[in-house]
């Protein structure tokens, strides 16, 4: 069989000066020419590397690699431009903001230098693919998240590519756009004959493929969708899941058991279910009052677009609950979010927040608000990569004058609250994107906000961490007494949420604010 991808006792090992971090350890893998595989495992499994080393970004540390006939190196990258498309998950960042969809989607084909009659109907023919035929001449601000992404798609596959290699492709999308792409890219991918590696959280992703691999710990460790087969290396390896290891209370020891065709693992010794330390309740004075967040008729629009982004939205947050903005992509999630931040200010209406009305601020003033009052958290790594964990959430404190001695407890405090302690002295770049968004969490959350702002919170994470984040957002809100606001495509966040607020829906009215509340309670 003619193999797209070949990897043989490959092994990827990041160097740092606090440390060396493997990726890879010694994995093996073959996709064949046009088949389509999707590759699933926990942040920090190694799927990334492997796109990169398969990309020709990065050069393994060891073991071989053949991606479409090439070894890593210079060939591998020259191939690359003319052999292999690239769908990345952050898709907004890789679309030239100047061109539009139909320039975007032909710049891989004239980068070859090649842009004739062929190569503009091929343009074509994809962008009607795509159901972008009448948005060919928008630029990439005037589409919605899902239709940015099918430009991309469309762009990966100009070139007619041997391999596509998709990372996280519909990451940030809903489902119903989730859908759409994954339609598009699997039906173009099997059109042009074209194999695939799409790494992805999503089931619903990897059940459209025709092959589903699972990544643990830089190895494969099973096979399969709905009752995957776990993978016995040629060395004896094997991955237990997560999710195995929690349901039978197995520590890091087991005792092994072998009868003809069985092997039995019983825990050498049982561990307790971890619990949540809750963190620190604010001061009594911090307490908060009927309506933690309230907007009274906010209409937002923006100069691109004819049709406002928020219209005339009247809704209230009660305090020390996780509230979650659903809605399709394009909604308003994200808009309504900076709104409340005051970072950016309604057309019309006003906005209260611990009961100061926010939306008139000077950017100086929401500056100062922001440090006293809000905590953020974002879909992508917003940390300094070149800082440890606990430097991260030091810095954070320290910007808001908080002391060093402080700072340091706080730091540590909150780093164990998400379950990091261990790795408080490891830099951002060496975590993996899971216990990034927890550093994250943490350095929001140590300052004590009255809100957080999470902005899909539990995108591009597997479905263990994502629950993760999720009872920690909860114990955040019900111990702490912090109001989460939260954008989401997230089933699981959707349902575990204490309210919900669908923005284009009746569900999104609720009463009017009192912004004389605050005084009669100080009264009272």
């Amino acid at each position: 069989m003619t193999l797209a991808l070949q990897a043989r006792e490959l092994f990827f090992i990041y160097r740092g000066a606090h440390g060396d971090v493997p990726a890879l350890r010694g994995l093996s893998l073959d996709v064949g020419e046009a088949e389509v595989v999707s590759l699933l495992g926990p942040s920090g499994s190694g799927k990334s590397t492997l796109l990169a080393l398969a990309g020709g970004f990065a050069r393994p540390s060891s073991g071989e690699l053949t991606v479409v006939g090439n070894p890593p190196g210079r060939e591998l990258a020259a191939a690359r431009r003319r052999s292999i498309g690239i769908v990345r998950q952050h898709y907004h960042r890789t679309l030239p903001p100047e061109l539009s969809a139909e320039e975007v989607v032909a710049l891989p084909v004239r980068l070859l230098g090649r842009y004739g009659k062929d190569e503009r109907r091929r343009v074509a023919e994809l962008l009607r693919a795509a159901g972008l035929k009448r948005r060919a001449g928008a630029r990439p601000h005037e589409l919605s998240g899902g239709e940015q992404q099918r430009v991309a798609v469309c762009a990966a596959l100009a070139k007619r590519p041997r391999l596509v290699l998709a990372d996280e492709p519909t990451g940030e999308l809903d489902p119903r756009s989730t859908a759409t792409v994954v339609e598009l890219l699997l039906g173009l991918a099997h059109q042009d004959g074209a194999a695939a590696l799409i790494v992805t959280h999503d089931p619903t992703v990897a059940e459209a493929t025709e092959r589903t691999i699972h990544m643990r710990d830089g190895r494969l460790a099973a096979e399969g969708t709905t009752r995957p087969v776990l993978i016995l290396d040629e060395n004896g390896w094997v991955r237990l899941p997560r999710r195995l290891r929690e349901e039978a209370g197995l520590s890091e020891r087991v005792r092994a058991h072998a009868s003809w065709g069985k092997v039995e693992l019983v825990a050498d010794e049982v561990v307790e279910r971890a619990s949540v330390p809750p963190p620190v309740r604010l001061e009594p004075e911090e307490k908060r009052f009927g309506a933690e967040v309230a907007l009274d008729r906010v209409s937002k629009t923006y100069k691109r677009t004819d049709s406002p982004v928020v219209a005339d939205l009247t809704c209230s947050f009660a305090p020390e609950l996780v509230h979650v903005l659903a809605g399709p992509s394009g909604s308003g999630k994200t808009t309504l979010l900076n709104l409340i931040a005051g970072l950016e200010h309604p057309d019309a209406g006003e906005i209260w927040l611990g009961g100061e009305r926010i939306d008139s601020l000077s950017p100086d003033e929401s500056a100062r608000w922001r440090r006293r009052s809000v905590g953020y958290l974002s879909q992508h790594s917003t940390l300094a990569e070149f800082l440890t964990a606990r430097e991260n959430v030091e810095l954070a404190l320290t910007l808001r004058g908080i002391g060093e001695d402080e700072a340091a407890r706080r730091a540590d405090r909150w780093l164990e609250w998400v379950g990091l302690s261990k790795l408080a002295g490891r830099r951002a770049d060496r975590l993996s994107g899971g216990e990034q968004r927890r550093v994250g969490l943490a350095r929001a959350l140590a300052p004590g906000p009255r809100v957080l702002l999470a902005d899909e919170p539990t995108a591009h994470l597997d479905r263990v961490t994502g629950r993760m984040i999720i009872k920690l957002l909860q114990t955040a809100a019900h111990d702490s007494g912090t109001t989460v606001l939260a954008a989401s495509h997230d089933p699981d966040l959707v349902s575990a949420a204490d309210a919900r607020l669908v923005l284009g829906s009746v569900e999104a009215q609720a009463p009017h604010p009192d912004p004389g509340r605050r005084q009669r309670r100080k009264a009272g």
